[in-house]
């Protein structure tokens, strides 16, 4: 069951595919009572930088540095959380820079394929409506509806851009064991994203997390909306085995989607370690 918590470790904004802007979200997670919250936005910790620039963090909200990192695991995508990372460093932005490429080869992927399929695109316009982030499927989603050439976003997934689709374009995405030593490289802590996600068995997912903790990953995903109670139970089990820290957060991104609601997710495990325990002392050692 999902309660409403003072953390949220995973959310998204514009910077990414989220629908809010940072000071909307920022608001919504003030009107939730939220603490303190780290944005992990795809491939990018832009929109955490921006925030302290420009001075859109209220005084109540404590606002975490992460990033959503993609990669891959014995030819499965798979996504890492990175928490507390140092994301003003240029090694870091270097990093950054490394996924927009990658992204940018996908996105001029994508549109050539729907071009030869017979859809009009419309370049500009898609990355206009993809601001500040980059352009990406749910941009180009939504021109094709904006433009009739599609139903619904959903049709446009279904039909053209999603798995085993004309518009299933792979990126060259790091290895594992390469994503999570770049994350404790920059002093972060790596978090598997929603293990329940990637549709692998019990036997798979303990030797993807093998895999993940041997080249440094210290974290799990355990409290996620969405997932079977035999699955948390599993993965919590995993993590103590292992010494493993456990995380958790709404995976939010757009207030339309009712399922995901900034700040609730399943309550935290007792007694465990926690990401966010970490993420606090990591952040006092700082002195941030």
């Amino acid at each position: 069951m999902n309660v409403k918590q003072d953390w949220d470790l995973h959310c998204h904004s514009q910077f990414s595919d989220g629908k809010l802007s940072c000071p909307d979200l920022f608001n919504l997670a003030v009107e939730r009572e939220i603490k303190h919250l780290v944005l992990t936005d795809h491939d990018t910790a832009a929109g955490y930088r921006a925030a302290i620039d420009n001075n859109w963090v209220p005084n109540s909200l404590k606002l975490h540095p992460g990033a959503e990192l993609s990669c891959v695991w014995k030819g499965r995508s798979i996504h890492v959380v990175a928490l507390g990372i140092d994301v003003q460093c240029e090694g870091w932005l270097a990093v950054e820079q490394a996924y927009i490429e990658r992204r940018e080869k996908r996105f001029e992927r994508i549109l050539f394929v729907l071009r030869r399929a017979g859809f009009e695109c419309d370049e500009a316009r898609i990355r206009q409506i993809a601001e500040p982030g980059p352009p990406a499927r749910p941009q180009i989603a939504q021109y094709l509806v904006e433009t009739d050439q599609v139903k619904s976003t959903a049709h446009a997934f279904k039909k053209w851009l999603g798995r085993g689709t004309v518009g299933d374009v792979k990126s060259q995405w790091p290895e594992l064991d390469e994503t999570v030593k770049t994350i404790t490289q920059f002093g972060g802590l790596a978090v598997i994203a929603h293990p329940h996600r990637y549709n692998l068995t019990w036997t798979k997912c303990k030797e993807m997390l093998d895999d993940f903790n041997a080249a440094g990953g210290e974290g799990i995903e355990a409290s996620c909306v969405g997932m079977n109670p035999n699955m948390r139970k599993f993965l919590i089990e995993q993590a103590q085995q292992r010494g493993m820290y456990i995380s958790g957060g709404s995976d939010f991104h757009s207030p339309n989607t009712s399922w995901l609601k900034l700040g609730y997710f399943p309550q935290w495990p007792r007694p465990a370690k926690l990401a966010k325990d970490w993420l606090l002392a990591n952040s006092q050692l700082q002195g941030t």
